[in-house]
């Protein structure tokens, strides 16, 4: 078969990859940028991917099909996210197979130029049955030591999203990795994960079942709500997370790394476009939340109902909970005002300077230096009545839920 119609990247210049809503107005505002590629998916497949459906619109394969010609007519890739980290052991039966092959022929047949995966069996088929894919090897693949790295490599991946949550500020590890293979190499820059999760991997696993045409169980984010009442309870953690500053970026060029991921795939149209313009311009709104929250959006985001419904019919003591949360932290919901904000001229200029030369960046562990809890009691700020008042249904949902 023949290579994907765009050309392959090289390693040098600033690239992003950026996540589609699927607005082709988006795209379009967006093209005048080093934008390489968007990803992204249907909300529901065979395989699943990296968000859960519900939080992922509805846009249907005539949806995909003129996005891809759009985003190729501007000169921009796409990238089809098949990243789930579970099939439920489905990928070893004969429907699981021919499933398989169904989603990947039509892939082909749409135009998409690179698939992400992070399952090596997915890997596998791909390089053997659709050499014309660029193969990338997603962040639920936990890619943190040249060892991971070489092995993919070997798999014949072409990129590999590093595992971002907890590597973006060991810079040690990043020179090892970037030393040691030859491919792509691409850091997520915008999230606001906590460092080094200790749910990762169960939070990958239950998103994976929660965008697939096979699991019918609704998806409860408990992962996402357990993280973002904690940092509400301590806001250092929005210091400790990894996220890179669009100032920050020749930092990690000097490295060597020079392709940056930015999220999120739900988020409205102006606000992808102010954060691709942002690490464009490397330069930080006032607010940096605005960059790395993944939800508190001013606009509806795309969501799909059907998820309301199932979870009402499986746990109806927790919708309205549940509902009352999501409202008021602005998940699948609009929040009109900026109850928290992160003041980004408070965050010193050598923050990554600092960073590497304290303790923290060699063993990754966060607990006693104080150097972020100094930053976020200087340029966090929360109204203290909303604080009380999510902490308060967080608190409901949970002894609801567990």
């Amino acid at each position: 078969m023949t290579q994907p119609a765009l050309e392959r990247a090289t390693h040098t210049g600033m690239n992003l990859s950026v996540a589609t809503n699927f607005d082709d107005e988006m795209l379009r505002r967006i093209s005048s940028y080093p934008v390489e590629e968007i990803y992204g998916k249907l909300p529901r497949d065979f395989v699943g991917g990296g968000r859960a459906s519900y939080s992922t619109g509805d846009v249907g394969k005539s949806g995909l099909e003129s996005h891809i010609r759009l985003a190729h007519s501007l000169g921009i890739r796409f990238n089809y996210l098949l990243n789930a980290s579970c099939l439920g052991n489905r990928e070893w039966s004969r429907h699981g197979y021919r499933e398989i092959r169904r989603l990947l022929d039509y892939l082909v047949q749409v135009g998409v130029d690179s698939v992400t995966v992070s399952m090596p069996y997915l890997a596998e088929v791909i390089k053997k049955h659709y050499p014309r894919f660029l193969l990338k090897i997603g962040i639920f693949a936990n890619i943190d030591s040249p060892i991971r790295a070489r092995f993919w490599e070997d798999l014949g991946a072409d990129s590999i999203v590093l595992e971002s949550f907890s590597l973006n500020r060991s810079f040690a590890l990043l020179g090892a990795i970037r030393e040691k293979v030859s491919c792509k190499l691409q850091l997520i820059a915008n999230f606001l994960c906590l460092p080094n999760c200790p749910m990762q991997v169960s939070h990958m696993n239950g998103i994976s079942h929660g965008s697939n045409t096979e699991d019918t169980t609704p998806f409860i984010d408990y992962c996402i709500f357990k993280c973002s009442s904690m940092t509400l309870k301590d806001p250092s953690l929005l210091i400790k997370s990894r996220w890179i500053r669009p100032e920050d970026l020749s930092f990690y060029e000097a490295r060597g790394f020079h392709s940056f991921k930015l999220l999120e795939r739900n988020a409205p149209t102006d606000t992808l476009v102010k954060r691709v313009a942002a690490y464009a311009a490397r330069t930080s709104p006032d607010n940096l939340m605005e960059l790395i929250q993944p939800f508190g959006f001013k606009k509806e985001v795309r969501k799909e109902f059907g998820w309301y419904w199932s979870l009402l019919k499986e746990r109806p003591g927790l919708v309205f909970s549940l509902y009352k949360l999501l409202k008021l932290r602005g998940m699948l919901f609009p929040l009109q005002n900026n109850p928290i904000s992160l003041d980004s001229h408070k965050i010193p200029a050598n923050f990554l300077d600092e960073i590497s030369r304290r303790p923290c960046a060699a063993v990754n562990d966060c607990r006693d230096c104080g150097y972020c809890r100094s930053i976020s009691d200087a340029a966090y700020r929360v109204d203290e009545t909303y604080r009380d008042e999510c902490l308060r249904w967080y608190k409901t949902v949970f002894r609801k839920l567990c």
